[in-house]
């Protein structure tokens, strides 16, 4: 498991953020991958968890007043020996790269969180993605997610079993 990420530091030379979004801390994840065909954990080679969030970008070519671009922090994991993925507690700074008239007007427009994506590469891509507001389910809850042929993705919430 390597720690999060941000997507400008690991991949994109760009300078510092101007502008910020409101801090959303991210509980600690379980999750497993299960193959719908066998009802046994998916091998997975690795887990990316991404953790999404849109900012304007000004200028931009199609859009006078700017455009959404999205952004992101990452971390992968591997799953355990019962293939379950511990996902470590994160906290979602939302950051965005320009800072100027377009952010407050005609409304403000400040960088926003917009998803967690998981992605574990199992010699295709299974995916799901988890909204802000599902969040808190991992206090209690597990997420199970039962991929078919061709990686299409069921989340099913469960009890925790772990401490």
């Amino acid at each position: 498991m390597t720690e999060p990420k941000s997507l400008e530091d690991a991949y994109i030379k760009q300078p510092a953020p101007l502008i910020f979004g409101d801090h959303h801390p991210v509980p600690r994840m379980r999750v497993r991958f299960i193959d719908s065909k066998t009802g046994q954990p998916l091998k997975t080679k690795s887990v990316k968890v991404h953790y999404r969030w849109r900012w304007l970008e000004y200028p931009y070519s199609e859009h006078a007043w700017g455009a959404w671009a999205e952004a992101s922090d990452s971390c992968t994991c591997h799953p355990d020996k019962d293939g379950w993925i511990e996902v470590p507690a994160h906290e979602v700074v939302p950051r965005g790269w320009y800072d100027g008239k377009y952010t407050r007007w005609p409304y403000p427009k400040k960088p926003r969180f917009d998803q967690i994506e998981i992605v574990a590469l199992t010699g295709y891509f299974a995916r799901t993605s988890i909204a802000p507001k599902d969040l808190q389910q991992f206090e209690e809850h597990e997420l199970v997610i039962t991929v078919q042929d061709g990686g299409k993705a069921t989340i099913l919430w469960q009890p925790s079993t772990s401490p």
